[in-house]
């Protein structure tokens, strides 16, 4: 089975996308493996209150039912309704103890001993004991931010970002217009060294075809071998590393990766909040409206991005005041920052903040449609102002079709993860880098050869004389040696050394090899005596 080959540029760029694919599900919760939760009983269990409280707090689901029993809510009952509530007709002292019991069932531990005590004690619960139990699971907020070394520098990239957003009137997409900008600037030192990598390795062609015209007709493991590690030292005499060119690509990654986390966590990185304090707002936002919350769906590794339209609404966190689960939940709620601080997501009515899908408007569905069409156009216009060596290969051009298919493909499967704003960048950022490298294509264009520059490649190859035989060496009939597979080369010269061929001079021999052909011909012919047209002269007799 032939295997598809692809250049080290298209390997890398690939690569790339996969890795950002594998962060982008890694940090959406896509990949997290659920643990077991040990509720065995501890020393320091000294009571139902105690045990309860802290079996709770490890197992968010029993903990959410739970409070909501306590504010007289019975989540597990048939039919129950988060939008439409109706308190427990068997509350006591405004405590369900039914829900609470029922939040408790998710926790029994294996043990026969365990088990019974556990049953013992969920039996017995009063409602004093669940608003005991209540209070004992609310924690206290950290409100100072500690950032560590990442967490710095992508508050610092957060902070920029916003700036650009305040001086583009407000609007976040614009803000990321202007970042995508002046990325592509900062990266322009390597897309220049990119395309001067492409050059030289271009002018190496017409050497490396006569390389491979050596070879041609020989498909056997050892002779591909031979023609690889032949190509590979005219490369390293030539200086030239193929995978030098791959630097931009693998700098995108990291600007990618922080990126997605700015966009999907202003609260945290534009606005600067300690981690605690926006873990405690989305908290509040998606816990059930019977504990509390403000009942909100949001998706796991999603960020705050989709929270920001219910942030703005005015009252919005008044709830978080009195909410069970913190202790200080009033302190969180001024602390929060203006609405004019939070950033403004939406773009020509379209609420950018949220994912592309068929529950989310369907006009976000043409983000995803514009991602795969800019990036398919981009790759076949990169491709055709850069140099694509042996693209003669129909292995290489198989490898190229399905390259332009996954890609963009991968792209579009991102895009329907990630919020909208991360979409419109991609988009907007293929569109930035495929103008920069059409401007250094024209600034540093490519290299053209004609047909004797690459004959001229041949003759230089075989230009030397060849060393004499050794005496015993094997011969045809005819006097030729006998060529092996094994010794294919060894009648061949070596290539000549970096810079011998001179393909101006060649050219410039050519001419005037052709001029004195062309002189000596037509002197030929002014010599040749001037031969009598019978038939002419038989014509004019008759005329007279």
């Amino acid at each position: 089975m032939r295997t598809m080959k692809a250049t080290p540029k298209a390997l890398v760029r690939l690569l790339v996308l996969l890795m950002a694919v594998m962060t982008v599900l890694s940090l959406a919760g896509c990949m997290k493996q659920s643990t077991k939760i040990d509720t065995s009983f501890k020393e320091s269990d000294t009571d139902a209150v105690v045990y309860f409280a802290r079996v709770l707090a490890m197992d968010a689901a029993a903990k959410e039912k739970f409070v909501a029993a306590s504010r007289g809510y019975n989540m597990s009952a048939e039919g129950f309704d988060d939008d439409n509530l109706q308190l427990d007709a068997e509350a006591i002292e405004g405590v369900s103890l039914a829900g609470a019991k029922a939040a408790l069932e998710a926790l029994k531990p294996e043990g026969t001993a365990d088990k019974e005590k556990f049953v013992g004690w969920q039996s017995a619960l009063t409602a004093a004991q669940v608003k005991e139990i209540v209070q004992k699971l609310a924690t206290s907020v950290e409100l100072e931010a500690k950032n560590g070394p990442i967490d710095t520098i992508l508050i610092w990239i957060g902070k920029f970002v916003d700036i650009l957003t305040r001086v583009t009137g407000g609007k976040y997409v614009f803000g990321l217009f202007i970042f995508a900008i002046i990325v592509e600037i900062l990266m322009l030192p390597f897309g220049i060294k990119q395309q001067k990598t492409s050059i030289k390795q271009a002018k190496m062609r017409p050497k490396e075809m006569a390389i491979r015209k050596k070879y041609a007709g020989r498909n056997d493991q050892q002779t591909q071998q031979k023609m690889t590690q032949e190509i590979q030292k005219m490369y390293q005499e030539e200086g030239f590393n193929p995978m030098g060119g791959c630097l931009p690509l693998l700098i995108q990654l990291p600007i990618v990766m922080a990126l997605y986390q700015i966009v999907i966590n202003p609260l945290r990185y534009v606005i600067g909040m300690s981690a605690e304090f926006v873990t405690a707002i989305t908290t509040y936002c998606t816990t059930a409206k019977a504990a509390g919350g403000l009942g909100m769906a949001l998706g796991s590794g999603r960020g705050t991005i989709e929270l920001l339209s219910s942030l703005r609404s005015e009252g919005a966190l008044e709830g978080l005041k009195s909410f069970a689960y913190f202790t200080n939940g009033a302190d969180v709620v001024a602390k929060m920052p203006a609405e004019s601080a939070l950033p403004d997501f939406n773009l020509f009515g379209l609420d950018t903040s949220l994912i592309p899908g068929f529950r989310a408007p369907w006009v976000l569905l043409v983000v995803p449609v514009l991602t795969f069409v800019v990036y398919f156009f981009s790759m076949k216009l990169t491709r055709k102002f850069s140099y694509q060596p042996q693209v003669d290969d129909p292995q290489m051009g198989c490898s190229n079709k399905v390259m332009d298919l996954m890609m963009p493909a991968m792209s579009v499967y991102i895009t329907f993860i990630v919020p909208a704003a991360v979409g419109i960048y991609w988009i907007f950022k293929s569109i930035i880098s495929t103008l920069k490298q059409f401007i250094l294509h024209k600034a540093m264009p490519m290299p053209t050869f004609t047909e004797e520059d690459y004959k001229a490649a041949e003759r230089a190859l075989k230009g030397k004389k060849p060393e004499k035989r050794p005496a015993g060496e094997r011969t045809t009939p005819s006097g030729k040696p006998v060529r092996s597979l094994h010794h294919i080369d060894d009648e061949d010269e070596p290539l000549p050394p970096p810079g011998q061929v001179d393909f101006e001079k060649l050219r410039r021999e050519a001419a005037e090899r052709k001029a004195a052909e062309e002189a000596a011909a037509a002197a030929e012919e002014a010599k040749k005596p001037e031969v009598p047209n019978l038939k002419e002269d038989r014509k004019n007799d008759e005329n007279k």
